[in-house]
């Protein structure tokens, strides 16, 4: 194996890292984008609550009218969020209609009003130089070692 092969190779890790850094920020923006688009008005009950260190973790069934009993019913976890009463609230829900396990607490107007320009502005500075760096460290491994 060539020098180049291992650069290659060394390359491709750190435009995984790159990646990697914010994967959490892509798939934010992912749910926020899909509920935006695909979002319908529901409601849920809290089940449990619990208090972390960042703040609380709040587990939620989402209340789908009209399925069949015995079903299994789709829940969502909210970390950060004050609880919005003792468990057993019903609060308002939009969850989107292809897989309700996708759900944040509020209304359609809550959802609207996000602005994502910030955090997908991260997600493009992370992602967009680390997949290219994963391309050049490919091309260049594959390229060396076939020479």
């Amino acid at each position: 194996m060539s020098n180049f092969a291992a650069v290659g190779i060394i390359v491709m890790g750190i435009g995984a890292l790159m990646c990697f850094a914010n994967s959490g920020g892509l798939v934010k923006v992912l749910k926020l984008r899909n509920l935006k688009r695909h979002g319908v008005q529901g409601e849920a009950v809290s089940t449990l609550q619990e208090w972390i260190s960042g703040g609380h973790r709040v587990y939620y069934l989402v209340l789908l009218h009209g399925a069949p009993s015995g079903s299994r019913q789709p829940h969502f976890i909210e970390v950060g969020v004050e609880p919005r009463g003792p468990v057993g609230t019903v609060v308002p829900v939009v969850y989107d209609r292809r897989n309700p396990d996708r759900a944040r607490t509020g209304t359609l107007a809550d959802i609207a009003d996000i602005d994502l320009s910030d955090d997908w502005r991260f997600v493009k500075l992370f992602w967009v130089p680390g997949l290219t760096l994963v391309a050049l460290g490919a091309l260049l491994a594959i390229t060396m070692t076939v020479i």
